[in-house]
């Protein structure tokens, strides 16, 4: 009998920590109790679609749906003005409508693995975006509204179609990291030395034949993959960046001559072609 109760307390207990930050998991539980409503995750459960009574939690600042089926967003979605996380990766989503430019508190936005050709120019409304993932979707342009993300720090377009890169980006004074690897760029912006906060630069698995000169001015650069990038031979501005101390190549490049100041810093890697998994910060 006590070890029933203990196990019922224990379950109660459980329940009730789920729903002291304003958690919820449930459509029905969350309508119960609207104005708690901060979070709201359900993910991997087959959802092909969002009921649209998002407008029903005037508190809403997070909304995590992702691992499903959704194909759809709701016009109630854009009426959440607390909403500062949405997360919406791997999803079947094709169009992202503009109504999204509405949550200007959103702070975080993924939408990673679905099926996105085109985004909003709009999105520069989004003012006080951190991080923007679109990794894994059907892009081949960016809006020009890109440049008006001011805070952006992480810009996240790995495994799409882009050929270039739009200009706009080379605004973005707050990025650290820049993910561009698995596309099919031909050329990367020639300010992309601009990007001064710039830590994290991914440029693997694309067709460039070279790198900007301006990157000399990336001063702040911690580790670059440049593992099939398609250019043969590293520039030398490299040499000189002290912060730099991670660099990934592939058998056929030519790396920079290291400056002998910073040699001890700089660890370059070689990573053969079987090898697809190579750095920690890859995902």
């Amino acid at each position: 009998m006590k070890r029933l109760l203990l196990t019922y307390c224990l379950l109660l207990f459980c329940i009730v920590q789920a729903t002291a930050d304003g958690t919820y998991r449930r459509w029905n539980t969350a309508l119960e109790n609207r104005t708690d409503v901060r979070k709201i995750r359900i993910v991997f459960q087959e959802l092909d679609s969002i009921p649209d009574i998002l407008d029903q939690f005037p508190n809403l600042e997070e909304l995590d749906l992702s691992n499903n089926e959704i194909a759809y967003l709701p016009p109630s979605l854009f009426k959440c003005k607390k909403l500062k996380r949405l997360l919406l990766f791997r999803n079947q989503l094709k169009d992202i409508p503009a109504g999204l430019c509405a949550l200007t508190q959103l702070e975080e936005l993924s939408l990673s693995y679905n099926y996105i050709t085109t985004l909003p120019d709009c999105i520069g409304s989004l003012k006080k975006l951190k991080r923007l993932s679109l990794s894994g979707n059907e892009l081949e342009v960016l809006p020009d509204g890109i440049g008006r993300l001011e805070q952006l720090t992480a810009l996240r377009l790995n495994s799409n179609h882009f050929k270039r890169l739009n200009n706009n980006i080379t605004k973005l004074k707050k990025l650290e990291v820049l993910d561009v690897g698995n596309n099919y760029l031909e050329v990367l912006p020639e300010h992309i030395g601009n990007l001064s906060s710039l830590k994290f630069l991914y440029i693997n698995r694309n067709l460039l034949t070279t790198i900007p000169e301006s990157v000399s001015k990336l001063q702040n650069l911690q580790e670059l993959d440049a593992v099939r990038c398609g250019v043969l031979r590293l520039p030398a501005a490299f040499a000189d960046i002290w912060s730099l101390e991670n660099v990934y190549i592939d058998e056929r490049t030519i790396p920079f001559y290291q400056n002998p100041r910073f040699a001890g810093r700089q660890r370059i890697e070689v990573v053969g072609q079987a090898n697809n998994v190579y750095r920690p910060t890859q995902n």
